[in-house]
């Protein structure tokens, strides 16, 4: 009997164990960038704080297929700046394949590779890259550094401000 109470222990042990360790074990949750982002910036009265986050006219959109694009919204309508392929390299990096770039020639048929960081639970994405050279071929050795937010479905339809 003490034998098989002795099993009996060992064995809800181990399971007690082999459980606490399978909660350590965090599944990782697959990064999308998918979505469509709009540019903002920081806007203050005082040159010492940086102020409001505000949103700009400038929108990329990273489709669910590896596609982004770039474009402008203006009173005139909308231009698009760039466009081109993507893929997630890693938690923190994306590579931007760029076809073609109004604003940033230097990069038409190049690779740029974009550093990012979400945070406001995904919402924002902090992004840096480098530029080596710039429109016309001086060296520059810059990081530029961006905000986008994420554009989110509005719950209602928002009324006249739209047309």
């Amino acid at each position: 009997m003490k034998i098989r109470n002795f099993f009996l222990v060992a064995f809800l042990m181990l399971l007690t164990v082999g459980s606490s360790m399978a909660q350590d074990v965090q599944e990782k949750t697959p990064i999308t960038l998918h979505g469509v982002w709009q540019m903002c910036f920081y806007r203050s009265n005082s040159p010492d704080i940086p102020g409001e986050l505000k949103t700009s006219n400038s929108l990329k959109i990273l489709s669910d297929d590896g596609r982004f694009t770039n474009l402008l919204m203006m009173q005139t309508g909308a231009v698009i700046l760039g466009y081109g392929t993507y893929e997630i390299n890693n938690e923190g990096l994306y590579t931007e394949y760029v076809e073609k770039n109004v604003h940033l020639p230097q990069l038409n048929g190049e690779k740029n590779e974009m550093h990012f960081e979400l945070k406001e639970n995904g919402t924002l994405m902090y992004v840096k890259y480098f530029l080596k050279n710039d429109a016309k071929g001086n060296e520059i050795d810059s990081w530029c550094h961006e905000i986008w937010q994420k554009v989110e479905m509005a719950p209602v339809y928002p009324g006249d401000e739209l047309r």
